[in-house]
């Protein structure tokens, strides 16, 4: 089996090597964690990670599809929210997973996970949520990324919440006085900050597609035996 991955965000088409039924996995990106620059108890909360979405296609040799990789969020600076986790989607939103929420800098404001509403595809589940900050001046945790297993975990308190079979692992929020931490490929969000002045939360990891397809299709098999 044959198996192409796409993680940069400047990829925007995939021309297929020949005409088969392929496997199409998109993972949405993970939103980037809040900035708190408050001191005390104030810290940054955790962002969503991405959904996971995929179908089985037919596609055509030699046909060039449209796909479009989501960009991780950037982490809030200096008292600033997250950036949400973008969009993947293959052959213009045909197969779409969905990216997750920022965190913010509210010490309520934990972002959503990616949802199965806003994706596409015949298998679908969401990405897990950000986690608010501790009460400690703690970041909250960055949600998992989900995967064709199932969903991605909750962020628990500063944690990062655990991927699914292949989604990743959300980013831990910030000690204080410190940064938080970049969610885990793929698709992950990042981790709210500590309190203090001028820090970053974690920025999400980029979304991806994995395209499966068979190396030999049964023609070409018996193509070769014909040929011994």
């Amino acid at each position: 089996m044959a198996r192409v991955v796409i993680t940069n965000t400047a990829t925007t088409s995939w021309v297929a090597p020949k005409t088969c039924t392929a496997s199409i996995a998109c993972w949405g990106a993970g939103g980037g964690g809040g900035s708190n620059n408050r001191t005390g108890n104030n810290a940054g909360c955790g962002a969503g990670g991405g959904a996971y979405a995929s179908s089985d296609v037919t596609i055509t040799k030699d046909t060039s599809y449209t796909i479009a990789i989501g960009a991780g969020g950037t982490g809030g600076n200096n008292n600033n929210n997250g950036t949400a986790g973008g969009n993947t989607h293959f052959n213009n939103n045909a197969i779409k997973g969905a990216g997750g929420a920022p965190g913010l800098r509210t010490t309520t404001g934990a972002g959503a996970g990616g949802t199965v509403a806003n994706s596409v595809g015949t298998v679908r589940n969401a990405g897990g949520a950000g986690a608010v900050k501790v009460a400690t001046g703690r970041g909250g945790g960055g949600g998992g990324a989900a995967s064709s297993a199932g969903t991605g975990l909750n962020a628990s308190t500063q944690t990062g919440g655990a991927g699914n079979n292949g989604g990743g692992t959300g980013g831990n929020g910030g000690n204080p006085g410190s940064n938080g931490n970049a969610g885990g490929a793929y698709g992950a969000g990042g981790g709210g900050t500590g309190n203090g002045n001028v820090f970053r939360g974690g920025n999400g990891n980029n979304g991806a597609i994995v395209i499966e397809y068979p190396d030999v299709i049964k023609s070409e098999v018996a193509y070769e035996f014909a040929l011994a």
